[in-house]
């Protein structure tokens, strides 16, 4: 990965643990500070203590779903990039998610080099 990496935080939201694991020790091995919160609630909390510089967010979560976190995140923070993250293959949720500010949409399976790309153009924005 560039060295655009040093010294950038990234959280990962994700319900599932690990999802979330896989994704930390990813960007941790890439040079990344990553976080990552397995509720929205939880990105919240996290967002509005510590200075982050791109979200990863699933869409589908129980209690707070990815919309819901994105709009609060372009509410609140509206500097903080935010990559999509769905195995859902819903053309409205797409629309939806890019209408709401998101930057970008990535399908699970993941696929790393898309979403290396994807991290290295949206921290430069």
């Amino acid at each position: 990965m560039i060295d655009v990496a040093k010294g950038h935080s990234i959280l990962v939201v994700d319900d599932e643990p690990n999802v979330c694991e896989f994704l930390v020790d990813f960007l941790t091995f890439n040079g990344y500070n990553a976080l990552s919160a397995i509720s929205g609630k939880e990105a919240l909390q996290i967002l509005s203590s510590k200075e982050i510089d791109l979200m990863l967010l699933d869409i589908i979560m129980p209690e707070m779903n990815g919309l819901e976190v994105l709009v609060r995140v372009k509410q609140e923070h509206p500097q903080t990039p935010v990559i999509i993250l769905t195995g859902a293959k819903d053309q409205n949720i797409v629309a939806e998610s890019l209408r709401l500010g998101a930057v970008d949409l990535i399908y699970k399976p993941i696929d790393l080099e898309t979403l290396e790309r994807s991290i290295n153009t949206n921290l430069h924005h």
